[in-house]
């Protein structure tokens, strides 16, 4: 067997591997499965990326199958999909305002980060957030959500949640005040952060600030995304006049990428 068809063999036991995976996987995990030396291991996954097989995760660094080869039968989720079309646009965003910024999905019951740019920024704030699941009415992205989702959605999100016996339930059951909460949101066009909520940041000491945007498709919420700061660091007039406009741009960009791939 020649070394182009053993180097084939390589690509397509790697491939397979992750086919049979139900998750993202890392190097590490991939090696376990394949029994590839790491360095081989390596140079293949570069080259499945270069021909736009595989992409690897900005938050996890975990390796997973591009949405473009679901027409093999290849099992690709969708999440993963939306995330890997998110990425340029994450990137961009984060290079244009330097403060990170997160994609999160409603999973039937709460918000699940699948993207975020907090690795690839010099401000430590929560890095490990990758399938983290804030909360529908403290976070931004889950206010976000709520805000912008159809009536009868938003409906069934806050009866369930005034029936939970949480923190969430309890200000789900402040009925008058969320009301106003979500009006408000949808006035401004964004969601913030509920103050004090996920407040610990790293070795800053500090506390974290957020304010989220829904990404809109076919008048449906598909992911909400989020720019994430140190708190006291910007004022009300830089994050609207500024940052606001960036992010939103951002949030249309990506629902122009759902759209043109059919991912709605």
């Amino acid at each position: 067997m020649s070394k182009q068809i053993r180097a084939l063999m390589r690509g397509l036991q790697v491939i397979e591997s992750m086919n049979q995976s139900d998750f993202p996987m890392s190097l590490n995990e991939i090696h376990k499965v394949t029994k590839l030396d790491r360095a081989t291991l390596l140079r293949i996954l570069q080259t499945l990326e270069d021909a736009g097989w595989v992409y690897r995760g900005l938050g996890d660094n975990c390796y997973r199958i591009t949405y473009q080869i679901h027409e093999l039968g290849l099992k690709v989720s969708t999440n993963d999909a939306l995330a890997q079309l998110a990425v340029p646009v994450l990137e961009k965003l984060q290079g244009e305002l330097v403060w990170p910024s997160d994609i999160a999905i409603y999973n039937g019951t709460s918000m699940e980060i699948v993207e975020t740019t907090r690795k690839r920024t010099p401000f430590i704030i929560n890095r490990e957030i990758m399938g983290a699941r804030p909360d529908m009415l403290q976070s931004a992205m889950g206010r976000a959500y709520i805000a912008f989702c159809p009536d009868r959605e938003r409906e069934a999100i806050l009866y369930r949640l005034r029936n939970s016996d949480t923190k969430e339930g309890e200000l789900a059951r402040k009925e008058t005040r969320v009301k106003a909460l979500l009006n408000d949101i949808r006035n401004k066009g964004y969601a913030e952060r509920e103050a004090g909520y996920w407040g610990n940041v790293g070795n800053y000491g500090g506390q974290v600030s957020a304010i989220a945007v829904p990404i809109m498709l076919m008048d449906e919420v598909q992911a909400t995304m989020n720019l994430v700061w140190l708190t006291g660091t910007n004022d009300h007039v830089q994050i609207e006049e500024v940052y606001l406009p960036h992010l939103q741009r951002a949030a249309a960009e990506i629902a122009n990428l759902l759209f043109d791939n059919q991912l709605y």
